[in-house]
């Protein structure tokens, strides 16, 4: 039995059990599961070895120098309190860290949203007719406007929310049902994708 063929099979079976959620939570769905965190963990952990820490220390070496050593070693001090907040005596140690970890990853994301999300979005759905324009703006504001609690009690205590609110969810509605059926269609292609690779594959191997 060759590699390929052991590969296929093992990738097979991954790929019933991922599937096998269809009918519930299983064990089979959980040990594949286990095996891709583990697996994806492994490689991380392997990458910071290969990539960074041993690149780190074979610069050290051949450039000894105090800059070096300090740009090096910072961020590994950092990187050893992260740990310590596994350890209950000395999580303190780790808070500084994370701070600064959920600080800088907050900035980072708050500017790639604006950058990379939100603005090129603007300049995509903006159209040449500023009738269009303003009914974009007007039902985005509506949308943004029903997530705020506004709801009046009526004669018989049931709540009303305003009709702005109810045009909002209305919206929501729609989006939701266009990204629920955008997803399901992604699911089938991955699956009809997966059933022609081992067909593929299945085909080689026989020919």
């Amino acid at each position: 039995m060759n590699n390929d063929l052991i590969g296929l099979i093992i990738g097979f079976l991954l790929t019933i059990f991922i599937y096998s959620y269809i009918w519930g939570d299983n064990p089979l769905y959980r040990l594949a599961v286990h095996i891709l965190v583990g697996v994806s963990a492994a490689y991380a952990a392997v990458v910071v070895v290969d990539k960074l820490l041993l690149p780190f220390y074979r610069d050290l070496q051949d450039t000894p120098s105090d800059l070096a050593l300090i740009t090096g070693l910072v961020p590994l001090l950092l990187g050893l309190l992260l740990v310590l907040k596994r350890l209950p005596r000395l999580a303190w140690m780790g808070t500084g860290t994370m701070a600064l970890l959920i600080g800088v990853g907050a900035a980072v994301s708050l500017m790639g949203a604006l950058t990379g999300t939100l603005l090129p979005q603007i300049t995509a759905v903006a159209h040449p007719n500023p009738l269009v324009n303003l009914v974009i703006t007007l039902l985005t504001a509506v949308t943004l406007l029903t997530f705020t609690f506004s709801a009046k009690a009526k004669n018989n205590s049931e709540w009303k929310r305003p009709w702005w609110q109810q045009i909002g969810q209305g919206i929501l509605m729609i989006t939701f049902g266009a990204l629920f059926a955008s997803v399901l269609n992604t699911s089938f292609i991955l699956l009809i994708e997966r059933i022609s690779y081992f067909a593929a594959q299945v085909t080689q191997l026989l020919s």
